[in-house]
């Protein structure tokens, strides 16, 4: 039976490539085509992509240094993309040209230009003249073509107050090509700045920012927009109130080496206002013990378990001990700050101390500050009482938890193995016998070289009938 099998398989494929072989000939010749499709289908995704953080800004989910990292990253890649497609041949369909009638010569340069760049000539920028403009115009509606300019308009609202912002602010034009290079600056009037006569986004595409109440927002102008662009800038009021913010914190500890602790402490913040909290020039704050070395800090940006992505920080130390700040605000909606950190430890027993530097509220639905270590056989106390652990249903972990009202709390660290796999799982291994003895074994290969072999034979004279 076995041989059965292994024949039927070996035959099976010595058949699919004999007769894919020419299937595969024809695709290697329209490899060109492929590649095409393939980068166009790209850049609609990286249009969408540029969309969607666009949105993620917008709303608030996402600031303005990671914004900028992931539109560069998106942009380089289209940058890419584009100069791949210039360079692949071009598909006979699309190396027709538009019918006479639609196009026009620049008065510049004696350029071809399609309706679809009306206002401005693509190969050497003159602007044409309102004459010509009219032709075009003329012509775009015989064709059924809808002429659209690259001018950019922009209403800047206050999410707060669900108002348009009538006050005069500074608005910058920024082009989103190798970095955020600056294009032009004005004042909104009436809650309104207008950006006329762009040139196009070809290789990336622009961002709206200004500065509010010392908090920087931004909307990008995606590529995909339709034309003229009439888009919304929000802002927010600021505040250093706490009173509509939330905080979970969970400090994760596992004892990697003898003498050594490495810990993840995650800062859970919900903002709940309709305004920015912006508690000052140091940014958001966070509590280590004393020894702690933070390793590496990040915050969220995005949403959706899915969607999010995370920001690295640059953790500053501030004048009070054990206190680090990292400069960033939660606008309205949800941030999440992790912290990993490494400190010595002593399993006759480590002091150790967190804080919450932010108030946790009187709610049901949140909690205190949460401990989990591993191993489980750490004891933590505070003072003699031997704390408890409750396994979590989401983590599927036993976790220590303190009541809502402690936003600062101090416990003894004890004994306890390293957090590693156990040497029984680390060393096992799986013994498969099979029940083939040597010479059977060698059965197998041997057939399959003769089918692939008649398959190889059979291709040949295929080749030389067809030559």
């Amino acid at each position: 039976m076995i041989y059965i099998v292994f024949v039927l398989i070996a035959v099976a494929a010595a058949m699919y490539l004999f007769l894919t072989e020419d299937r595969l000939i024809r695709r290697a010749g329209a490899g060109a085509g492929r590649e095409r499709i393939r980068l166009e289908e790209r850049q609609q995704s990286i249009r969408l992509s540029l969309k969607d953080i666009e949105y993620e800004k917008s709303v608030g989910k996402m600031d303005e240094e990671n914004f900028a990292r992931l539109q560069n990253e998106l942009l380089t890649e289209w940058e890419s993309n584009t100069k791949t497609l210039s360079l692949l041949p071009v598909e006979p369909a699309e190396a027709q040209t538009e019918p006479s009638k639609s196009e026009i010569r620049c008065p510049s340069c004696k350029t071809a230009i399609p309706v679809a760049t009306a206002r401005f000539c693509h190969a050497c920028g003159h602007k044409l003249a309102q004459v010509l403009f009219a032709v075009l115009l003329l012509f775009s509606s015989v064709s059924g073509n809808q002429l659209s300019a690259l001018d950019i308009q922009a209403t800047v609202k206050n999410g707060t107050t669900n108002s348009v912002h009538t006050a005069p602010l500074n608005i910058q034009l920024l082009k989103l090509e190798q970095g955020m290079q600056p294009v032009a600056s004005k004042n909104s009037v009436g809650g309104k700045v207008r950006f006329a006569d762009l040139p196009a986004m070809k290789t990336g595409p622009y961002m709206l920012q200004t500065v509010y109440q010392g908090v920087t927002y931004s909307r990008v102008i995606a590529p995909n927009m339709p034309e003229p662009i009439d888009t919304t800038l929000e802002i927010f009021e600021s505040t250093e109130s706490v009173s509509r913010l939330r905080v979970r914190t969970l400090v994760e500890l596992r004892r990697v080496e003898k003498g050594m602790l490495a810990g993840l402490m995650i800062v859970f913040f919900i903002n709940t206002d309709k305004r920015t909290f912006s508690p000052g020039k140091e940014g958001l704050n966070f509590y280590l013990p004393a020894n702690a070395e933070v390793d590496q800090a990040s915050i969220s940006v995005g949403s959706g378990a899915s969607n999010i992505q995370w920001l690295k920080l640059n953790a500053q130390k501030t004048a009070r001990r054990g206190v680090f700040s990292v400069g960033q605000s939660v606008k309205p909606g949800e941030r999440i700050l992790q912290v990993m950190f490494h400190m010595p430890y002593d399993e006759k027993g480590t002091l150790l101390k967190f804080q919450s530097l932010y108030p946790h509220q009187e709610d049901r639905r949140d909690r205190g500050i949460q401990v989990l270590t591993e191993p489980e056989d750490i004891e933590l106390r505070r003072g003699e009482e031997l704390m408890p652990r409750a396994m979590d249903k989401d983590l599927g972990r036993g976790l220590i938890s303190f009541a809502v009202r402690e936003t600062q709390i101090e416990f003894t660290l004890s004994g306890g193995g390293i957090a590693e796999l156990k040497k029984a799982e680390e060393s096992a291994e799986i013994e498969v016998k099979s029940p083939l003895q040597l010479w059977q074994k060698l059965v197998f290969p041997v057939i399959a070289l003769l089918i692939f072999a008649l398959a190889a034979l059979l291709r040949g004279r295929q080749r030389g009938s067809a030559a």
